[in-house]
């Protein structure tokens, strides 16, 4: 990363927040009344086929969203079995901020730019059609960061 800037002005605007918890339903309840935040959606148990450091795999979790600060979704997420990277966040002891997420028009590009500079995929997979990918940055930023597809000229809600 010697004079390359990898992290443009493409990526100025942040669309998610993602949390890890062992019991989502408390926190969006404490989430909701802290920030007056709209009514988290929570969704699942759902099975999802996932690429875990290259390796095919399958995990079930229950996910949460809302919106804050402007137009920011917030996901909470709860492992419930299977193994992946929110799944190692807890059993490291952790809860809390996870990663940051930025909407993306060419992903494989993105992804190519990183690998370029060594920094590779942690885990992948596709929700609703729309691939996504959490990149090896908690080292180097102290936060992991996810970046998903979306259609050209849209901005995912």
């Amino acid at each position: 990363m010697e004079n390359d800037i990898i992290f443009n002005r493409n990526f100025q605007k942040i669309s998610q927040s993602g949390y890890v918890y062992k019991d989502i339903r408390k926190q969006a309840s404490i989430m909701e009344q802290f920030f007056g935040i709209p009514k988290f959606n929570i969704l699942g148990p759902i099975e999802m086929e996932i690429t875990l450091r290259g390796k095919e795999t399958k995990w079930v979790v229950t996910g949460a969203f809302s919106r804050l600060f402007n137009d920011v979704e917030i996901e909470l997420i709860q492992p419930e079995s299977g193994e992946s990277i929110h799944q190692e966040f807890l059993e490291q002891g952790r809860e809390g901020l996870h990663h940051i997420r930025y909407d993306v028009e060419d992903l494989p590009a993105v992804l190519e730019k990183f690998e370029e500079e060594s920094i590779g995929v942690l885990q992948e997979g596709r929700i609703v059609g729309l691939k996504y990918a959490y990149m090896d940055t908690e080292s180097l930023l102290g936060i992991i960061i996810e970046f998903s597809a979306v259609k050209k000229g849209r901005k995912r809600r």
